[in-house]
């Protein structure tokens, strides 16, 4: 084959491939068929693909590869920099960091115990970006030589990191949608369409097996006071606070939404140490402590209404509609946490 018609196979091979990225549900058969892709083209290399950690700047595994298992463990998980090794180089500075002799480059010399006890001599690392930029990953190629890359050898690296980034931006992207459907943009509690969704079949679930179950209505008290003194900025910002105190006290297994404005709803399973009631004066309690003095003096507070499962209140509507009365009785009476 030319070199010719080893490009213009490539080209066909990955054009194809992005055909079935668009109907594919799964991105990991698409990512191993794009390394054997590769492999099969530059007969000899290990194709290696890693993802970026934005928040800890550290590399990741984004899908099987045909390294070596101890190759692969050691470097999971490495900081970014403009001196660590080819992909983290190339991650750090954004471009494409060619090693075609890992055993004379500064950037490698950390980790040559490693990369001799794996066989691996050349890496030529590509970093793959969304469409705004940013870089998610890289895309390497290794040899277990000393080699450069020929043009051909960097126009197939640079196309298959190029259908990388359209993967990896395609998965990221329908994950924010899944998350959207479900959850509340501000808090990123469940929203009310997901509690409307699941919450009769929990509350089933619990009726089935003979368990205990609470709901909680929370009302902030006085909050409209924040929006109009601070403005609505201080008021998210207040909204999103409240939202982390409750993910913390409540369990995975609990359904902590946010049921519209200043109101959030938690249904849980009641167990011998974890009632309804327990956890709601917990979370008042911090709540009142996180909160700060200059809106503290605006009046604000929290009332929980609370709401058990019994023969009279066995719906998700009925236990709400419970623990909506419960927490106006907290409120008017200022009790802070009522039980109905």
């Amino acid at each position: 084959m030319t070199k010719h018609q080893l490009l213009l196979s490539a080209h066909r091979r990955f054009n194809h491939l992005l055909s079935v990225l668009a109907l594919s549900a799964d991105i990991q058969p698409f990512l191993a068929t794009v390394i054997s892709s590769v492999e099969e083209f530059l007969p000899g290399c290990k194709v290696s693909i890693l993802t970026l950690n934005r928040e800890t700047n550290t590399l990741h595994s984004g899908a099987n590869n045909n390294l070596p298992d101890f190759y692969n463990d050691a470097i999971e998980g490495v900081e970014i920099g403009e001196n660590i090794g080819s992909c983290g180089a190339a991650a750090y500075l954004n471009k494409a960091i060619i090693v075609e002799d890992i055993n004379t480059h500064p950037n490698w010399q950390p980790f040559l115990e490693l990369t001799k006890k794996a066989n691996l001599h050349a890496c030529w690392s590509v970093p793959f970006c969304d469409s705004h930029s940013n870089v998610m990953g890289t895309f390497a190629i290794y040899h277990h030589q000393p080699k450069s890359p020929t043009e051909i050898e960097r126009e197939i690296v640079n196309v298959a990191s190029l259908i990388t980034s359209v993967a990896m931006e395609k998965r990221e992207l329908e994950e924010k949608l899944r998350f959207s459907a479900t959850h509340d943009e501000l808090t990123e509690l469940f929203n009310r369409t997901y509690l409307n969704s699941v919450g009769d079949s929990f509350i089933s679930l619990c009726l089935r097996n003979n368990l205990n179950c609470s709901i909680l209505f929370i009302d902030l008290n006085k909050f409209k006071r924040v929006n109009d003194m601070f403005g609505h900025k201080k008021g998210d910002s207040l909204l999103s606070q409240i939202a982390k105190i409750i993910q913390k006290q409540t369990r995975s297994s609990d359904i902590a939404a946010r049921f519209g404005g200043d109101e959030f709803i938690i249904i849980m399973e009641n167990s011998n140490d974890r009632d309804g009631k327990t956890v709601a004066k917990r979370i008042q309690k911090s709540i009142l402590e996180s909160i700060s003095d200059e809106i503290l003096a605006l009046d604000f507070g929290v009332s929980i209404g609370v709401a058990m499962l019994n023969n009279q209140q066995q719906t998700l509507n009925q236990l709400i509609n419970a623990a909506d009365q419960a927490m106006y009785t907290a409120k008017r009476n200022n009790l802070g946490v009522y039980c109905k």
